[in-house]
């Protein structure tokens, strides 16, 4: 997939996954990780040429990310999140010229890694419709922050947040009820400002090193420019799709490179397997081969859908020639998500005792399991794909 990457962003991935494969496959947090890929510059890959980055769009983001999965599915969940971030900031251009070239220098200068932190523990996902508990107020010029936000990815590692809080007025009583008089806002966090506490990540089923945790927010002063945008609730993201589009097909990308990988270490154990009298390999006995084959061509099937979508989006113009692409977004993750859980289910499968044991079979199955939590969810594709179907029906 790196084949067709413009040389300096081909030159850096190489870099990336050499320094990435000896630090590989452990289920904790290594801040040598993000280092690495940092060292390799692939963090500059959404920053424009101008501004000292790759100019690499979201086509070239997913390659980088599947070949990043297939080699640590957890490294590449954190970078993920900060091309989606930062993809989406380039390319619908809808902060302040001067906060923009900050950042861009900061990643570039400085190795600045970002995210976006949206969920909340208590409100769940915001692709639920979950409002934001945590607040902004407005004091003199600036803002006071106090909150949650769970699921930061690559906590330890972050220099900035962009976070979502409900903005409240100087005196104003926050607890006003009616939903679209709620104004939600986005803000531009530094990370080493005072009342900033950074909290354990979870435990989860997979995706163990990816340091997803909470971060705790406590009279966070933040001066007025921090205010990126704001909406009424229920009002329509200022950014338009991007931020959508982006974090559909770069989580797409992490979890079909960790489906490649599983399929690449797979084969190798099978061609190198040799039980009873040592005479026949797994991989020449006939039903393991139909399984296989099955197993590739999801996997295929997945990669060619993905790769056409970011295609097709990167070739499209703003505004409503790319909002229309967002059902395309979605069935390009919900397939690659399950093309990953078929194919590291089915590896373990065929591996049997051996790929039960911990290790790089048995990493992947759980690994793959958290792409099915990510947006866009499963359901809630389905029904708008059924909703575009019926309404696009003929009157009768």
């Amino acid at each position: 997939m790196s084949d067709s990457l413009p040389p300096q962003i081909r030159s850096a991935l190489a870099e990336g996954v050499r320094l990435l494969r000896p630090l590989a496959g452990m289920d904790v947090f290594d801040p040598a990780v993000p280092a690495s890929l940092v060292q390799a510059g692939l963090h500059r890959l959404p920053v424009p040429v101008e501004a000292g980055g790759f100019g690499g769009r979201l086509g070239e983001a997913v390659r980088v990310l599947a070949t990043l999965g297939a080699v640590d599915g957890s490294a590449a969940l954190g970078l993920a999140m900060h091309f989606h971030t930062l993809g989406a900031v380039v390319e619908a251009g809808a902060w302040a010229v001067p906060l923009r070239h900050e950042i861009f220098r900061a990643v570039c200068e400085e190795g600045a890694l970002l995210n976006l932190t949206a969920t909340e523990e208590r409100g769940g996902s915001p692709a639920r419709g979950a409002m934001p508990a945590t607040s902004a107020r407005r004091q003199g010029s600036g803002w006071v922050i106090n909150g949650e936000k769970s699921w930061a990815t690559w906590l330890p590692a972050l220099h900035f947040a962009v976070i979502t809080a409900r903005l409240v007025d100087a005196g104003a009583d926050q607890t006003e009820k009616a939903e679209d008089s709620v104004r939600i806002g986005a803000l531009l966090l530094d990370l080493s400002l005072p009342g900033v506490e950074r909290l354990p990540a979870f435990d989860g089923l997979g995706m163990k090193a990816s340091a997803s945790g909470v971060l705790r927010l406590k009279e966070v002063h933040l001066p007025e420019d921090r205010l990126l945008s704001e909406r009424r609730a229920g009002v329509r993201d200022p950014r338009g799709a991007s931020p959508l589009a982006w974090f559909g097909l770069c989580v797409a990308a992490v979890y079909l490179g960790v489906g490649e990988g599983a399929r690449e270490e797979l084969l190798r154990w099978a061609v190198a397997r040799k039980p009873g009298d040592g005479g026949t390999a797994v991989a020449d006995i006939p039903s393991v081969r139909i399984r296989l084959g099955r197993l590739d061509a999801e996997l295929r099937a997945a990669r060619i859908l993905l790769l056409e979508v970011a295609r097709r989006w990167d070739g499209a113009c703003s505004g409503d020639g790319r909002e229309q692409k967002l059902t395309d977004i979605a069935l390009a993750k919900l397939k690659a998500t399950e093309a990953a859980a078929y194919a590291t289910d089915e590896a373990l499968r065929i591996a049997g005792g051996p790929g039960f044991l911990r290790g790089g079979l048995e990493r992947a199955f759980r690994d793959a399991r958290a792409g099915l939590i990510h947006p866009p969810l499963e359901d809630v594709a389905y029904q708008e794909f059924a909703r575009l179907l019926v309404e696009g029906l003929p009157a009768f």
